[in-house]
């Protein structure tokens, strides 16, 4: 069978890339990238300081799980259009300032969805839905600004084809519940319903006309994230892709399935063997799985359950540095990743912030190695 006909995820180790190679083939500008992760946990910060090495801008980021890898791109310049939920620097700044600032001054124009509508559209764009219901943002702001519409960058062009194919039609659409609130609470059980939320305004509801202009119960339809790469940390990957998370999985496989393609970071790549020994362990098929880049501490100065924990020291002084004019971030950021991940790791970390313990380089690194007994390292000071 000829090369080209055998599917990717077939393919032996062909997946295995260099962190440079990987960027380089899947990112463009223009790109929609998806950074997996959730707050400072499992980000692909390897990945991340490669798109900042490479100078890849006009980036449309599209993610949830806290804002971390983007408010450093935002930082760099790189990042145009940002459809998202919750963009807040957990524990120093609730909103991502480099994020905050460029959405301000124009530079950034974003979509926002509520971290429930948000979640559910990673589901629809795993499992190929169309859309996904709910109702968490009735009587909310969100429903009255559709930001990427007054753009002109929703529907499609005279020939047919989508304007932006990572975005949809509309930011979202209100229907009549065909089962006039059937499957909410209070429920009309045999004896009543003692588990319902005593509350709700059910029948209050069923007299509403928002929206629609009739009465009953509405229902929010909510477009499916179709991302045109996903970016994802896993502690191990096998050779041919099959990926296993540990911890906290937040919305990586969601979003990974839902893209086009998928570059997995990994702290080890090994034998299709070792995780088959316990396949319902494993997160990701291989089939999923466009590029595998192997890169130990490249979640620095993020965590990796089981394998090292965050650098809160860095995360202190980045809430101070990035309030810093916006060309001073800009320069800061480029000379930061250094000229590739390996320089990076064994300068970088403990360099240019104070840390409790005074260490740098990969003797810091060492230092904020987990605690097998725990997945993280109990005695690290996380002072404010």
């Amino acid at each position: 069978m000829a090369e080209a006909t055998i599917p990717t995820f077939m393919r032996g180790k062909d997946k295995i890339m260099s962190l440079s190679d990987a960027v380089k083939t899947f990112v463009k500008p223009g790109t929609c990238i998806c950074p997996g992760g959730f707050s400072y946990t499992k980000k692909p910060f390897a990945l991340a300081r490669e798109v900042i090495r490479q100078n890849i801008g006009d980036l449309f980021a599209t993610m949830n799980g806290g804002a971390s890898i983007v408010d450093f791109w935002a930082g760099a310049g790189l990042v145009k259009l940002l459809d998202t939920t919750y963009i807040g620097l957990e524990g120093i700044q609730p909103v991502a300032f480099n994020i905050r600032r460029s959405i301000q001054d124009g530079t950034i124009d974003v979509e926002d969805y509520s971290n429930y509508g948000y979640g559910l559209r990673t589901v629809a764009g795993r499992y190929g839905w169309p859309f996904a219901p709910l109702m968490a943002e009735f009587g909310t702001s969100l429903m009255e600004h559709d930001t990427f519409a007054k753009m002109g960058l929703r529907g499609k062009k005279a020939d047919g084809s989508w304007i932006h194919p990572s975005i949809a039609p509309a930011r979202a659409a209100v229907i009549e519940d065909p089962f006039d609130g059937w499957g909410l609470r209070p429920h009309a059980f045999e004896g009543g319903d003692a588990t319902s939320n005593k509350t709700n305004a059910l029948e209050q509801i069923r007299e509403s006309t928002a929206y629609t202009g009739n009465k009953g119960v509405k229902v929010i339809l909510v477009p499916p994230i179709l991302p045109e790469v996903t970016i994802i940390l896993a502690q191990r990957v096998g050779e041919r892709g099959t990926t296993r998370i540990e911890g906290i999985l937040g919305p990586d496989a969601e979003q990974a399935i839902a893209a086009k393609n998928v570059i997995v970071q990994c702290e080890k790549v090994v034998s299709e063997e070792e995780l088959r020994a316990q396949p319902y362990s494993n997160t990701i098929s291989m089939m999923f799985i466009d590029a595998i880049v192997e890169q130990p501490f490249g979640g620095f100065p993020g965590q990796v359950s089981y394998y090292y924990d965050y650098d809160w020291d860095f995360w202190r002084n980045w809430a101070q540095l990035n309030r810093k004019p916006k060309e001073e971030v800009k320069e800061f950021m480029f000379n930061w990743v250094m000229e590739d991940e390996w320089s990076f790791l064994s300068t970088r970390p403990g360099d240019g912030y104070p840390t409790i313990t005074g260490t740098k380089g990969l003797q810091r690194l060492f230092e904020l190695r987990a605690d097998a007994l725990y997945g993280y390292k109990p005695g690290l000071a996380r002072p404010l």
